[in-house]
C-alpha cells in the first residue's frame, strides 16, 4: 500500500514538472465537419476549395446553373438555403453563409450545435484569403487552406512576372451594358492580369453605368464580358443591344469570361485573372499601342 502511494507521489511529482517545464499534454482534436451545407454561389466557391466533396450535404439551390463551378455528382444533392426550415432539413454541423445572408437563419441548427461561418463581402484577394483562413479554421481544413493561398500567390505572382506587350485598356461589360469602375474585384482580377481597367478610365466609380458617348470617343483595346449566356434573360439586358455598344463591340476584340469564376471574389477570382491575361497577350501588337 505504501508502495503504490509512493509511485502516486512519483507520477504527481512528474506531471507537475513537465507542466512547469512547459510541457503539455493535447486535448483530442476536434473532429472536422461531416455535414457542411452551403447557403450561396458564393459560399458554394469556398466550400468547394478546401472541403472535402464526401463532406458536403449540400451546396446552393443554384449549384446546379450554370453560374455554379459544382462538379456534376454534387450538383444534384439537396440545396442549401439561408431558411431556418431548410437548414433544420439538412442537419448540418457546419452551415456556411454567403455574403449578406441573414445569420438568423442559422440559429435554429446553431443551437442543435452546428457551427455557422458568416463570409465576408470582399473586393479584393486579400479578403479571399482572410475567408479562406477563416473556413479552413472551422471546417478542419487550415492546412488546405494554407495551400490554396500560397497558390493562389503564386499564380498572382506569375501574372506579375511575365512580359506585357504593351498597356491594354480592358472594358468589363454586363448584358445591362454596366462596367466595374475602380475598387471592385472585377477591378482586382484586370489589375492583377496587368491591363488598365478602362471602366475606371470613363469615370465610373464601383459598379456603373458605361457612358456610351465617351465610350464611343475612346474605346477599349479589350472588352470582356460575363453572364450574357449563363444569366437569365431580362429587358435590362436591350442597353447592351444599343447601337453604339454594338458597334464599339464589333471593333474591339471581345472575351467571354465565365461567370462561375467570379460570381463573387472567391477562390476562383485568380481563374478570371487568367483569363484575362490570356486574353491580352493573344492581341496583335498593334492593339496593345498606347
Amino acid at each position: 500500500m505504501a508502495a503504490s502511494v509512493h509511485s502516486f507521489k512519483l507520477v504527481s511529482v512528474l506531471i507537475g514538472l513537465l507542466v512547469f517545464a512547459g510541457v503539455g499534454f493535447a486535448a483530442p482534436a476536434k473532429a472536422a465537419p461531416e455535414h457542411v451545407v452551403s447557403t450561396s454561389l458564393c459560399g458554394d466557391s469556398y466550400v468547394l476549395a478546401l472541403v472535402p466533396p464526401q463532406r458536403i450535404t449540400a451546396l446552393s439551390w443554384q449549384a446546379d446553373t450554370k453560374l455554379s463551378a459544382a462538379p456534376a455528382f454534387l450538383r444534384h444533392k439537396d440545396k442549401g438555403m439561408a431558411s431556418a426550415e431548410r437548414l433544420a432539413r439538412l442537419h448540418p454541423d457546419l452551415v456556411v453563409l454567403g455574403p449578406g445572408d441573414p445569420r438568423r437563419a442559422a440559429k435554429v441548427v446553431q443551437k442543435a450545435g452546428a457551427k455557422v461561418l458568416s463570409l465576408n463581402w470582399t473586393e479584393d484577394f486579400e479578403g479571399v484569403f482572410d475567408n479562406l483562413r477563416a473556413l479552413g479554421g472551422i471546417s478542419g481544413q487550415t492546412q488546405t487552406a494554407s495551400t490554396k493561398i500560397k497558390t493562389i500567390k503564386a499564380r498572382l505572382a506569375a501574372l506579375k512576372n511575365r512580359v506585357p506587350k504593351g498597356p491594354v485598356r480592358v472594358l468589363y461589360l454586363t448584358p445591362s451594358g454596366n462596367s466595374a469602375g475602380a475598387g471592385v474585384f472585377v477591378d482586382a482580377a484586370i489589375l492583377a492580369a496587368g491591363g488598365i481597367n478602362h471602366g475606371a478610365t470613363l469615370g465610373i466609380k464601383g459598379w456603373g453605368r458605361v457612358p456610351l458617348e465617351k465610350l464611343t470617343l475612346n474605346p477599349p483595346d479589350l472588352i470582356i464580358t460575363s453572364f450574357f449566356n449563363e444569366a437569365y434573360p431580362s429587358i435590362a439586358n436591350l442597353r447592351s443591344r444599343h447601337p453604339l455598344m454594338q458597334r464599339v463591340m464589333q471593333n474591339t476584340p471581345t472575351v467571354r469570361i465565365a461567370a462561375k469564376n467570379w460570381i463573387c471574389a472567391g477562390p476562383r477570382l485568380i481563374n478570371a485573372a487568367e483569363e484575362i491575361a490570356k486574353a491580352m497577350d493573344a492581341l496583335a501588337p498593334q492593339a496593345t499601342a498606347s
